[in-house]
């Protein structure tokens, strides 16, 4: 670091604390006072039951002894090794993991916090964008939160939550990723971030822009609590599987990476690696068995190797034959197409 410059910040606060005991004291008309509150008998605020709740949260923020301040990622040399172990064992997202390693060794040359630009998996379904997600997010020693954007049609409720003047209103989702997490940069999975709906009164994707724009996210108000969070050091990774779905003020603010499907040597990597994790106590099994495996995408062969393992198990072997993909694959292949059956048929 040349002389005279200054170190830069090894954390940040997270949320606006002086904000926070505001909020409070506008609740119960004078200050806050922490453990004395008990300790002293001090009248309580009479409230309805949400603001009651809302209440409930904001003296859980404020009394939490972390404090606002969370710690932020600097690259090491431990990242890197991660990261590189991880290009082996998801080879088809080579592409990005070699992005999250160049972001890594910048920070490493410049002393400076990690910075990763919000990220897009475009690609079709079961090829792996989520668990490489949550292998990047390991490799840099940090937490990961996902959201399943296809599931959540609210995305006011996700980022900045909702007053309590709305039914069932609560703080946002990503404001408590955020608290949950040990650093101030989780890595923020949106998956399937095409698949919001936008209704007349909300449109998502409007809201998830402040989220994008380093400018805005240092502090987004967050509505239930009514405190600003400094959401800008977050990592976002979003999937996708239409780009087309995605309005082009949100695509301008990603930086899109293609994934195609694993092929040939490295769907067999993949697929080692499945049955592997899965396999407990079953020994890996042969290159046969494997190329036997390795003819659908990963999130197929991953039901299949359970199905197989549960046919080897129940023949009392610790090891699987192709005879036990085989019959996995007809099981599998029979549960997608079948119809209901038995009791469950529809009545004419």
């Amino acid at each position: 670091m040349p002389a005279g410059a200054l170190a830069a910040p090894r954390e940040i606060a997270i949320f606006d604390h002086s904000a926070l005991l505001r909020q409070l004291e506008l609740i119960y008309g004078r200050r806050y006072m922490f453990d004395d509150e008990v300790e002293l008998g001090l009248p309580q605020p009479s409230l309805s039951n949400e603001e009651q709740l809302r209440l409930d949260k904001l003296r859980w923020l404020a009394d939490d002894e972390r404090g606002p301040l969370r710690p932020l990622l600097f690259g090491s040399q431990v990242m890197r090794d991660r990261l590189a172990e991880a290009r082996l064992t998801c080879p088809n997202f080579v592409t990005v993991i070699d992005l999250i390693d160049r972001a890594v060794a910048l920070s490493v040359l410049t002393e400076t916090a990690l910075v990763v630009p919000p990220i897009l998996l475009l690609g079709p379904p079961g090829v792996g964008k989520t668990h490489a997600s949550k292998a990047i997010a390991a490799s840099l020693g940090t937490a990961i939160q996902a959201i399943s954007c296809a599931t959540n049609s609210d995305c006011q409720q996700l980022v900045v939550g909702h007053p309590t003047s709305w039914r069932g209103a609560r703080m946002g989702v990503v404001n408590e990723a955020l608290l949950g997490a040990d650093s101030a940069q989780p890595v923020l999975l949106l998956d399937e971030i095409d698949k919001f709906e936008s209704h007349r009164d909300e449109q998502p994707y409007a809201v998830l822009l402040n989220l994008l724009e380093p400018q805005n996210s240092d502090a987004i108000l967050d509505e239930y609590l009514r405190v600003p969070f400094d959401l800008s050091r977050m990592i976002i990774i979003a999937t996708a599987n239409d780009v087309d779905r995605l309005p082009a003020f949100i695509q301008d603010r990603l930086l899109m990476v293609e994934i195609a499907p694993p092929l040939g040597a490295d769907l067999l990597v993949i697929t080692r690696r499945i049955v592997t994790e899965a396999g407990g106590a079953i020994t890996v099994p042969g290159d046969g068995v494997i190329a036997r495996l390795a003819r659908a995408h990963p999130r197929q062969i991953k039901r299949i190797v359970r199905l197989a393992l549960g046919y080897a198990a129940g023949a009392g072997r610790s090891h699987l034959t192709v005879t036990d993909v085989e019959a996995a694959e007809r099981l599998a292949v029979g549960t997608a197409t079948r119809g209901p059956i038995g009791f469950l048929q529809a009545r004419g």
